[in-house]
């Protein structure tokens, strides 16, 4: 092939794969106004009940063991209890593609074209740091707002830890929208920093997986 029709179409490739971002209007993440962590809990209280959607653009670091590995994401969440978490490649790319609704999850590997879907609790067999909750309450306490289930420390800012299980999520410093997040249990852990957060007024749509991925492979990381 000859070079230039070449890079045409890499270019053409990747322009399709890059990060995208969801239609509908967004407002940047306002801090909170609360001078006391009884404040903070219930401006976040309220923030929660009135989401419509969340967008953020991620650093995420995950580490199981001795292995580790980096990369940027996108994570959204909206009010039906849908989230959609979407990681990148180095070069814009998309890498993997994890869809919760209330119960199930859809998880879309694309660099090894393969796919999974089933029960939350299965998903979490794999992905252990989720603990005893849902992958959508995770995407909530990633965005820095409370979820049902965990135990919680705040201060003056918003949220300095939740605990669910024995997952500790620790802010650092505690504010929101969060700056650092770290997600911690045993020997996994994702050290996650927010580059950009907005409210949204778009809905999470579930992806599918395009024709020729192999189904039923077990999610991993």
């Amino acid at each position: 092939m000859p070079r230039a029709i070449f890079v045409l179409a890499l270019a053409t490739l990747l322009a399709g794969c890059r990060t995208t971002r969801p239609a509908g209007e967004e407002t940047p993440v306002a801090p909170l106004t609360s001078t006391s962590p009884a404040d903070a809990a219930r401006q976040l209280t309220a923030r929660r009940a009135q989401l419509t959607g969340e967008r953020s653009l991620l650093r995420i670091r995950a580490t199981n063991g001795d292995r580790s590995q980096s990369f940027r994401a996108q994570l959204q969440i909206d009010n039906s209890n849908r989230m959609l978490l979407t990681a990148y490649t180095p070069l814009g790319t998309t890498a993997i593609r994890l869809y919760a609704d209330a119960s199930e999850v859809t998880f879309i590997n694309d660099l090894e074209g393969t796919w999974w879907h089933g029960p939350a609790a299965d998903f979490a067999n794999s992905f252990g740091f989720f603990g005893t909750t849902s992958p959508y309450s995770m995407s909530l306490l990633i965005a820095g707002l409370p979820a049902e289930g965990p135990t919680y420390d705040y201060a003056a800012a918003g949220l300095s830890r939740a605990n669910v299980g024995d997952v500790v999520v620790t802010y650092d410093p505690p504010s929101y929208p969060p700056k650092h997040v770290t997600i911690a249990r045993g020997g996994q852990k994702l050290e996650i920093e927010t580059l950009e957060s907005a409210m949204t007024t778009a809905t999470v749509a579930k992806p599918e997986p395009p024709n020729g991925y192999r189904c039923c492979v077990a999610p991993r990381l």
